[in-house]
């Protein structure tokens, strides 16, 4: 060993320039590896769900049928609480609570019924005019968010804008904010599970801190397996970039690629970033492999449920409500139940 030299083989021999990057990939694959199956889930749903719900109509005649199949039960059930007894006056506490909860969703199907004949004389008068515009509209929408499902199920769109500065930023930011939207349209209508076992549900203006904080959780996740997932649906492009790199006077400039001059064209940080993880942990470049198989599997599942099984039905939120609440009529506002009977 030359004199003076002592400091820097010691800094190589423990590597001191890079000391603690392998623990960091690892703990930064890991979760990766949990957003990955939040990608799984909620993101291949939302993409598949979101579209078709923006171009399905609900069937009004369906959501009457529904209301009386329901207020008949109701009314049945109540009747067997009521026969277990010879005066109301000795029935017990659980059975009165249930009876409540009973009459509570009698009203419940109340306004909803009466929202359901609002509706249907809307549609019979000039006002379903603006309401068919508007629905266009909506119509409309849905097909726009059709097609950009179809695109990044496909990963073709930014392959072919990547060469239209600055087309390529707007459609790749546009991509981006379009997944993220159903990330969150896939967590509220399914929401948040583990192996299939139900854990919290977001509700409006009822959600719980503890169910935002979980909520933000996944969505954190997700951001991040979304932010590589654009080296799966543009590689090139989130890799290098618009960079060009000029050959000669004859051929001109060509765009940047893993064949040209690395001293030259600079990959992203980004790209380095999770090209370590891949390249240094093998094991997690695998689990991302087989899950872009899940995520198709689960987009086209969810595609077939919602096109030729799912119902949409205005009384779709009646589950979600507290039968408890002592201030239900209030909030929701309900009618007599002589509207219905």
């Amino acid at each position: 060993m030359e004199k003076g030299k002592e400091l820097d083989y010691i800094s190589d021999l423990f590597d001191v320039k890079h000391t603690g990057e392998s623990a960091i990939l690892f703990l930064m694959g890991c979760v990766v590896f949990i957003g990955v199956s939040f990608w799984v889930s909620y993101t291949s749903y939302g993409l598949a769900c979101l579209p078709i719900e923006l171009l399905k109509q609900k069937d009004i005649e369906y959501d009457k049928k529904e209301i009386e199949h329901r207020f008949e039960n109701l009314k049945e059930k109540e009747a067997l609480i009521k026969k277990k007894y010879n005066t109301p006056n000795e029935i017990k506490e659980d059975d009165k609570l249930e009876i409540v909860k009973i009459n509570n969703m009698k009203r419940l199907l109340s306004k909803y019924n009466y929202k359901l004949q609002e509706i249907e004389k809307t549609s019979e008068s000039w006002v379903s005019y603006i309401l068919g515009i508007a629905f266009t509209f909506r119509v409309l929408t849905g097909l726009i968010f059709l097609t950009f499902s179809s695109i990044i199920y496909l990963s073709l769109l930014a392959s072919i804008t990547d060469k239209y500065f600055p087309l390529d930023i707007l459609v790749i930011a546009s991509l981006a904010l379009y997944i993220f939207c159903c990330s969150v349209y896939g967590i509220v209508n399914v929401g948040i599970r583990i192996f299939f076992i139900p854990l919290y549900k977001l509700k409006p203006k009822k959600t719980s801190p503890e169910t935002m904080l979980v909520f933000c959780f996944v969505m954190i996740h997700i951001i991040l397996v979304l932010v590589m997932s654009l080296l799966t649906i543009a590689p090139n492009y989130v890799t290098y970039g618009v960079q060009k790199i000029k050959i000669d006077d004859e051929i001109g400039y060509i765009k940047c690629s893993l064949k040209t001059d690395k001293h030259i064209c600079k990959m992203s940080v980004l790209s380095v970033f999770f090209n370590k993880i891949f390249f240094g942990i093998p094991y997690f470049a695998n689990s991302y492999f087989f899950s872009n198989w899940f995520f198709i599997l689960m987009y086209t599942l969810s595609l077939l449920y919602t096109i030729f099984f799912k119902k949409l039905s205005y009384l779709d939120r009646l589950k979600d409500l507290d039968m408890n609440s002592e201030s239900l009529d209030e909030q929701m506002n309900l009618l007599p139940l002589e509207k219905l009977t």
